[in-house]
């Protein structure tokens, strides 16, 4: 008979734990990474592998003899419960109700014209009684005017030139292929091949390229706690008190928001690959199912969830993962869990919600990004990791991707403006319930949110403002007045907040950039083509996006993203035609010809000012910087395919898209708002000086 010891004890709790452990694998999505689990997957295939071991090499009539049957069951079934509960449940300290807090507001994109308008209107009386109790003043923004950049200098008190984010986008230096710019996955370095499944040797790694020290980690160095609510660009989340990630969160898909819709008509085109047709039976049941995440263990398969839909009453009967619900024409339903299987009792699961565009006999069924579980999150949205699911105990299940509005579903003329309006009026009730609690709390020194909506609707509804707005005529009598709307929401949010405030404490309101209308979309790409900077292949005129139809060998340089254009430098770029010795030179007859460029139809400058990143982006993170800046001006922006290299025939054109609104052009056009409960004792320039007045407050307070 084998001996007994520790050892064997051990060994089968650490096996029974891994076997429990299975059920909350986790795993990293990125842009067009896919997925690969972190932990899952080996814990499962170890697990099952240790526990056969240990189930045939432990003495079990040792252990059966030295306790009986059921006490031995007991004793392992209890340790193998504690390790799991010791693992999953770290203690957490939690602070003493705290006074004379540091409370930072953000609302993006609000514009300082615009606010102070309905201020003298008598519709925002919040921040009018804001303004005379403390300050009100225009804020400076960051240059681009760009949401990822400005708010990484709010976080950091950096410029672009050291936290290192200028667009949205960034180029790739081994490709030319955009990139997004907020966060980067770095894949597993390898898998093992295992009974044809791929095994991930672990679960790369999620950065974010934001270089710099937010103030809210400077905060918590001191000894105090901080509670930072979807600020954009932090994802994932600094390890701090309290965070739930903003801008940067993908989908389950690894996107910034993959929508379907599922229809019974026939479909013209099938350029919309998010548009799918399926064929009802005679009783009108469609099976179908919805594409989820890759495969993590099976290379180039996607994850699917089988669901049907039927005739109801006035409407549909859904039936997905297990869940049956009915729903009217018109209406949103409330969030579906939505599990997709990978491999025994591993799976990755999301959520996602329902809008019933068209009911039979011609079915039109939208189907929203599927968003990460905050109860079983496939990434890190939050920290602690549990806050997400805390969260979600005390206001039910929310919006988690980083830009969970459906902005391209209503451009693309998928959604209504009612139905983009009602998703608008959901995220804004999650943001506020969120915020509200953090609040109540009273457990923080530093509390920071920002509300996204006043950007969101400024974008999508600016054609209800701007009269001379192509779209403005087609837009209903209903909707014109949204931007007004948001911002009057806007101020009964601060109201709140005021309300919810002690006295001894300090509230900091701000925008990181103002609005402008967007009439005409410049295509930069063709105006580098027709002056001779960018070249075609032969026997072509045009390019679709990615640069398809580029001559690198002749190109000197090149627009990508919202603002930049970049030299095709030699040494730098893949296929460099331009030496260092010419950039300087290029770069400046570039800039002088396009500060003359004209709009053909009307003689308009399109342009305002061009800017060098020598002389905007100092610092050490400037590498990957466009070499020109291009401020527009007011009524124009870089299309949608310059974004993505694209070069159509046209220079200008119309806006004839619900994106109406912009802020990507001169940002001395489009600066943000800054209001303090509070005079002010020191000046503030821009934005990037917010970080220094927050820890001065702060400091203050300790010193107090």
């Amino acid at each position: 008979m084998p001996s007994f010891s520790l050892a064997h004890i051990i060994r089968l709790v650490l096996a029974l734990y891994l076997v429990l452990a299975t059920s909350v694998a986790e795993a990293y999505i990125g842009p067009g990474a896919g997925i690969s689990f972190l932990q899952g997957v080996w814990v499962a295939l170890v697990g099952i592998v240790l526990s056969v071991v240990a189930i045939v090499l432990l003495p079990f009539k040792l252990l059966i003899r030295n306790f009986g049957e059921v006490k031995a069951v007991l004793v392992l079934v209890g340790l193998g419960v504690l390790a799991w509960l010791v693992y999953e449940y770290q203690p957490q300290v939690i602070p003493e109700k705290v006074s004379g807090r540091t409370i930072v507001l953000g609302f993006d994109g609000m514009d300082p014209q615009l606010a102070q308008r309905w201020m003298k209107e008598g519709l925002m009386p919040n921040f009018t009684r804001l303004a005379e109790s403390g300050s009100f003043q225009k804020l400076a923004t960051t240059n681009p005017a760009q949401s990822p950049v400005a708010w990484s200098s709010f976080a950091t008190g950096t410029g672009p030139g050291e936290h290192g984010v200028f667009d949205f986008l960034r180029r790739s230096t081994d490709t030319y292929v955009p990139d997004f710019s907020i966060s980067d996955t770095q894949p597993t370095k390898y898998t093992v091949d295992l009974f044809g499944l791929k095994i991930p040797s672990d679960g790369g790694e999620i950065i974010n390229r934001r270089i710099g020290e937010p103030f809210w980690m400077t905060a918590e160095k001191t000894g105090l706690n901080a509670v930072v609510l979807r600020v954009p660009v932090t994802y994932p989340p600094d390890p701090i008190y309290h965070m739930l990630s903003g801008m940067g969160v993908p989908d389950l898909l690894g996107s910034q928001g993959t929508y379907s819709i599922f229809t019974t008509e026939r479909l013209e085109s099938t350029e919309n690959r998010r548009i799918k047709r399926v064929i009802p039976d005679q009783n009108g049941l469609v099976e179908t199912a919805l594409v989820g995440p890759d495969n993590p263990i099976a290379e180039g398969k996607a994850l699917l969830q089988p669901f049907t839909v039927e005739p109801a009453p006035r409407g549909v009967q859904i039936n997905i993962s297990g869940k049956s619900f009915g729903l009217k024409e018109g209406q949103w339903s409330d969030w579906v869990g939505v599990d997709f299987d990978v491999l025994g009792p591993l799976h990755i699961s999301g959520m996602l919600r329902f809008l019933l565009l068209q009911t039979y006999p011609v079915l039109k069924l939208y189907v929203s990004p599927i968003h990460i579980d905050p109860y079983d999150p496939a990434v890190p949205i939050s920290s602690p990791p549990g806050f997400a699911a805390d969260l979600a105990d005390k206001i039910g299940l929310y919006h988690t991707i980083g830009m969970p509005e459906e902005t391209w579903s209503l451009n693309e003329d998928q959604i209504s403006d009612e139905d983009y309006l009602a998703v608008i009026r959901t995220t804004l009730a999650e943001r506020e319930a969120m915020w509200y609690s953090a609040l109540e709390a009273h457990n923080t020194e530093l509390a920071v949110a920002v509300f996204v909506q006043t950007d969101r609707v400024s974008h999508m509804f600016y054609r209800g403002l701007d009269e001379e707005h192509p779209l403005h005529s087609q837009t209903g009598a209903n909707v014109r007045g949204a931007v007004q709307w948001i911002y009057q929401e806007a101020d009964r949010v601060l109201g709140e907040t005021l309300r919810r405030m002690n006295p001894d404490d300090q509230l900091v309101v701000l925008s990181d950039h103002g609005f402008a209308p967007f009439r005409k979309a410049v295509h930069l790409n063709r105006w580098l083509a027709e002056t001779g900077y960018l070249k075609f292949k032969p026997g072509q005129q045009d390019t679709d996006a990615l640069f398809s139809g580029v001559d690198w060998a002749q190109t000197k340089a090149y627009a990508l993203g919202l603002n930049g254009i970049f030299i095709n430098q030699q040494g730098r770029e893949p296929k460099g035609s331009v030496s260092i010795v010419e950039t300087e030179a290029l770069k400046a007859k570039i800039t002088e010809q396009l500060v003359n460029a004209a709009d053909p139809e009307t003689g308009d400058s399109l342009v305002r000012r061009v800017f060098d990143r020598k002389d905007i982006y100092p610092g050490l993170a400037n590498a990957e910087a466009p070499d020109l800046v291009v401020g527009y001006e007011k009524n124009y922006r870089a299309s949608w395919q310059t974004t993505l290299g694209g070069t159509p025939q046209e220079l200008v054109e119309a806006n004839e898209q619900k994106w109406s609104g912009d802020h990507c052009i001169d940002p001395s056009l489009v600066p943000g708002v800054l209001f303090t409960s509070f005079p002010l004792s020191r000046e503030v320039k821009n934005i990037q000086d917010i970080p220094d007045l927050i820890l001065d407050l702060l400091e203050a307070r300790i010193d107090d």
